[in-house]
């Protein structure tokens, strides 16, 4: 590094610097001016509204506005906006214009849970209970039946929650195989719970019923039905069988009309 280079670097950092500290003096007289949120991640989902966070954010601070920006603890409100079931995660920051930023990530839905017992709501890819949204309804696989379940709302998680049913958290196991799958996630469209807690699909296409039985070898199951899909049903008619049940072991036995 030559005179002339180095001299041109140590002007670059005092200025950085004399920024830094200019931030830091005047930062905290910085007035907030506006709250800009911004969804990432959302796809086609509707459940949660910009107005909805802001809510969060002015029952936390109800003088936000024309206030200091600096009196805002950043990682108090992004906790509190993340205790909302529906978000996954939240980014709050502050701009230098007196603009506070939120960054906000929806939880994604994989299964609307139709209960015998209370309202329905979500299960997301994560195994945690949503609430349904009155935004709209979210495009996922749907099941009813025979799943009693009240959920209250709040934060539950399927696998560590103590009151959740064995079927509830069965339902999800099967609706996570399904949703990972493209071809069986496009080819299924509900769940069905029966009496004696076995799992019945009802495909988009066609009128049969599949009868998964209970969720011993599922895995298994539900590749021979994927199998059977591909290099037989569509090359015959759909509307040929009432039932396809894959109940026996490395079998499918079909019902016809």
């Amino acid at each position: 590094m030559n005179k002339k280079q180095k001299i041109y670097a140590i002007i670059s950092l005092a200025l950085i610097g004399l920024t830094v500290v200019l931030y830091i003096l005047f930062s905290k007289q910085t007035l907030c001016k506006k709250v800009e949120i911004e969804f990432v991640d959302t796809g086609n989902q509707n459940i949660i509204s910009k107005e909805d966070v802001k809510q969060i954010i002015f029952s936390e601070y109800k003088n936000l506005l024309g206030s200091p920006i600096d009196n805002v603890n950043l990682g108090l409100l992004e906790r509190k906006i993340e205790r909302y079931p529906s978000i996954k995660n939240a980014d709050v920051f502050k701009e230098i214009n007196g603009v506070l930023g939120i960054k906000v990530e929806q939880r994604k839905p994989i299964l609307r849970v139709f209960s015998n017992s209370g309202k329905g709501f979500y299960i997301d890819e994560e195994g945690e209970l949503m609430p349904l949204s009155d935004k709209g309804t979210v495009r996922v696989l749907t099941s009813n039946g025979n799943i009693n379940y009240n959920y209250k709302g709040g934060i539950v998680k399927v696998y560590s929650d103590t009151t959740v049913s064995k079927t509830l958290k069965e339902l999800y196991t099967l609706a996570k195989y399904i949703d990972d799958d493209d071809f069986l996630k496009a080819q299924t469209e509900q769940v069905y719970v029966t009496s004696k807690n076995e799992y019945e699909l009802v495909p988009v296409v066609g009128n049969q019923i599949i009868m998964l039985g209970d969720m011993y070898d599922y895995e298994k199951k539900l590749k021979h039905l994927k199998q059977f899909y591909l290099h037989y049903l569509n090359q015959h008619s759909w509307k040929k069988y009432t039932y396809i049940n894959l109940k026996y072991k490395g079998q499918i036995v079909c019902t016809k009309r």
